[in-house]
């Protein structure tokens, strides 16, 4: 994050953070120890932020020589976060290159307020941070020069991580005209699904894609790069999807190089699938085509030691987040890391064992990106490891999906009669049959009824009300599985 706002920006960003999540006001000197300033700059940042931050985000208050942050409950930290990159001159920057206007120094200094004295210095700090990014900042006109892979992963990086509060910033490609339809159809085809928020990120790398073709730059990738991309879209029969959507936006047909990207662009955000089906079909394929990245996956994993007893989706979590480095080399590109604050319990010590893991396929033929971004990685591994450790008790419940030919009352009652022999502890009852924004996550399923074959999930036929052979055979089945874990 210092690379992306100046340092003082920078400062501001650790006091708002610090103040976030603070659970009571903070002496102000201890404040300005820990942001790494003085109490009259401290004063000064606390006056610029209350100047600049719209009150209905945030508002720093003192009361008795302490600090606290007033917010709404509709924001989070990374609202702020993008707040910060957004009003940066960074971002100005990059909008202004990507829109195209073709700008001078003079004329974009004119345009943003900003003297030339000023606007230099603001220069050498983009500068820092587009060379450690591999890109170039070209000053007649102002213009953001590099491979097309990188750049296009510039401003999806960027934009992605100045919404919700910058807005959608590529208004000629629309997200719900055209964009979203194509992500709707890709769902479909794909059998996954992207929440609200993970939409918006996938729609975006469309998006800086379409205007990069638009423009008329287009990806050159290794006769090598596309092979191995065809290949990736024709194994999940990628060209049975619809792109009409996109080509009307662009007005063109997309070429199949450029198809090929917009598919495998899906893995720079987070998704879930729909099933473990294909789940099991997208490890079959990484396994086959890929076997490395599957390989580290597993050893990985062995850092749990069973502590997790299903990890299909861990393991297809971990094999998806290496495919974003199908498109970027370079640490300094990668924002995801959380810089300022713990969001879960630290574990130092499975941390640096996920680090030591990293090591040893750092010399593997092209899986030198893992030297470079091991501490992304390792935070991404440790964080994802913490959460599924955190939910193993719920996991390890029985799920349960309740059916009756009677309707909704005579569920609600079997899973009263349920509940009084069964904590929740030991099992869960879940509410879709064929859910569509992740895999059926029910073990068993209890109907007084017989039912087709709609599922593979056992089914166990009750009686209305229930009988003691009915309890009997619930019991069966939680013994057996408190054995298999």
């Amino acid at each position: 994050m210092k690379n992306i706002i100046p340092a003082s920006d920078y400062r501001r960003l650790k006091l708002l953070n610090l103040l976030f999540f603070a659970d009571a006001p903070i002496v102000k000197k201890e404040v300005a120890t820990i942001v790494e300033c003085s109490v009259n700059t401290l004063n000064a940042d606390i006056e610029t932020l209350n100047a600049t931050l719209p009150e209905d985000v945030a508002q720093i208050l003192e009361a008795d020589k302490k600090l606290s942050m007033q917010t709404t409950p509709q924001i989070n930290f990374d609202y702020l976060t993008a707040y910060m990159i957004s009003t940066s001159h960074l971002f100005q920057l990059a909008l202004s290159a990507f829109d195209g206007e073709k700008t001078t120094i003079s004329e974009w200094a004119e345009n943003n307020f900003v003297s030339r004295s000023t606007f230099y210095v603001k220069l050498a700090e983009v500068d820092t941070f587009l060379a450690r990014s591999r890109l170039v900042l070209n000053n007649a006109p102002l213009e953001i020069q590099g491979g097309e892979m990188n750049i296009r992963f510039f401003f999806y990086h960027l934009f992605s991580k100045c919404y919700p509060y910058s807005g959608w910033v590529i208004p000629d490609f629309d997200f719900e005209t055209y964009i979203d339809k194509f992500i709707q159809k890709f769902e479909h085809h794909m059998k996954v699904y992207f929440s609200p928020s993970t939409r918006v990120d996938y729609a975006t790398a469309i998006a800086v894609s379409l205007r990069r073709i638009k423009q008329g730059h287009t990806i050159n990738p290794s006769a090598e790069d596309e092979q191995f991309w065809k290949d990736i879209y024709t194994y999940h029969n990628a060209m049975e999807i619809d792109f009409s959507d996109l080509e009307d936006a662009l007005g063109s047909h997309i070429i199949p190089v450029e198809r090929y990207m917009i598919i495998i662009m899906c893995f720079l955000g987070s998704f879930t699938y729909v099933n473990r089906e294909r789940m099991v079909m997208r490890l079959y394929y990484s396994e086959k085509f890929q076997g490395p990245r599957t390989s580290i996956a597993e050893d990985l994993l062995t850092i749990l030691n069973g502590r997790v007893a299903d990890t299909l989706a861990l393991k297809v979590s971990i094999v998806d987040y290496l495919a974003r480095f199908l498109f970027i080399e370079k640490a300094n590109l990668i924002l995801d890391v959380d810089y300022f604050s713990k969001k879960l319990v630290p574990d130092t010590q499975e941390k640096e064992k996920i680090i030591t893991t990293l090591k040893k396929y750092e010399t593997w033929p092209d899986f030198q990106f893992l030297r470079s971004n091991r501490e992304v990685i390792a935070t991404y591994i440790h964080n994802l490891f913490s959460v599924a450790l955190l939910t193993e008790a719920y996991t390890r419940a029985l799920h349960v999906k309740i059916i009756s030919k009677s309707g909704f009352m005579w569920e609600e009652y079997l899973k009263t009669q349920i509940r009084r022999y069964y904590s929740e502890e030991m099992i869960v009852f879940c509410d879709d049959l064929k859910p569509r924004e992740h895999w059926a996550q029910h073990d068993l399923i209890i109907s007084d009824s017989p039912l087709p074959s709609i599922t593979d999930v056992d089914v166990l036929v009750w009686h209305m009300p229930p009988i003691k052979r009915d309890f009997t055979a619930l019991g069966e089945v939680l013994e057996a599985r408190s054995h298999s874990k």
